[in-house]
């Protein structure tokens, strides 16, 4: 069974994947947030700061993510990133939201097989690593999930990611597992199923239903609860000791963006986001998460946290 740290824009960057690793653990496999393709020449290496061999640690066994429509342009970055060390490329036709699905990417890609098909016909064709993909149900239903799923099944992928979800739900209503179901057993693939795995009941709920999916990727419910990956794979932290650890967690993020961002207003900003997943562990009434996203004083914020930290309700 492996575990798969699922890709967050703008949280899940290379100093939180190896805070993640170093102080929670449980993950086999971290997936960057996805790098835009773009035309031209040469890829700016700039866009492949975050996946920088010297950017990530030793410890975190990472997978790049592209995202776009167009073969060409898709091949040129993963042959950059191939020689950066990476010898598995995923590719995002999950994305639901509507600035990218508009333009027939993320999600917005699986009404259009013809295109998938296309792209892949480019990607596969005399490459140096391997392909898998992370995929939806479909954008409007699941019945274009299975059409993509029979063009999928023509190439020698590495394995798909599929969220139970439309692309029109996003990250609304329930995961269809039916459909989920149905979408895996048609597919040739290694599968991974991803979705609203948010507790360790909601882990054996799955693997109850799907005993032979050995693979499971994790988002929300991992940056809700970090310790959840850990759990999983059969280890105990115990409770005494899961504030502190969660506290030297948050200090090395805030630390970090502390000295690369300028001004009070950006640094709060971000560590809202932080909060905006953990903050349901450490309190009962939400008064603490109200303070912090109305916080936009850097002493202000240290003095919220302390306190946070200091008198802590915490069930994770």
């Amino acid at each position: 069974m492996k575990i798969f740290l699922a890709p967050l824009q703008g949280m899940t960057m290379a100093a939180y994947r190896n805070a993640f690793a170093r102080h929670f653990g449980g993950i086999d496999e971290y997936y960057s947030p996805f790098i835009s393709t773009s035309a031209g020449e040469k890829v700016n290496r700039l866009l492949l700061k975050d996946i920088l061999p010297e950017n990530n640690e030793s410890s975190v066994k990472l997978v790049p993510q592209i995202l776009g429509n167009d073969g060409i342009q898709f091949k040129a970055f993963a042959e950059d990133i191939s020689k950066l060390g990476y010898s598995r490329i995923n590719w995002n036709i999950g994305c639901p939201f509507p600035m990218v699905t508009g333009k027939k990417k993320g999600a917005g890609i699986l009404s259009y097989p013809e295109m998938i098909k296309k792209v892949l016909d480019t990607v596969c064709s005399g490459c140096s690593y391997t392909i898998t993909v992370k995929m939806r149900l479909g954008m409007e239903n699941p019945e274009e999930g299975m059409r993509v799923m029979e063009v999928l099944n023509e190439y020698p992928l590495g394995g798909v990611i599929i969220h139970a979800r439309t692309g029109r739900q996003m990250y609304k209503g329930n995961v269809d597992l039916d459909a989920f179901y149905e979408l895996a057993t048609l597919c040739n693939h290694e599968i991974t199923y991803n979705g609203d795995i948010f507790t360790y009941n909601d882990f054996l709920h799955i693997i109850e239903r799907f005993p032979s999916v050995k693979n499971f990727m994790l988002g929300r419910g991992a940056l809700r609860n970090p310790f959840l990956p850990s759990v999983i794979k059969g280890n105990t932290i115990e409770l005494k000791n899961k504030t502190g650890i969660v506290k030297a967690f948050h200090d090395e993020i805030f630390n970090y963006y502390r000295n690369r961002l300028s001004g009070d207003k950006h640094l709060c900003d971000k560590m809202k986001e932080f909060w905006d997943y953990m903050h349901t562990h450490f309190e009962q009434n939400g008064k603490f998460i109200k303070k912090i996203r109305k916080c936009n004083r850097v002493s202000e914020y240290v003095k919220l946290v302390d306190e946070i930290f200091n008198s802590a309700w915490i069930d994770m």
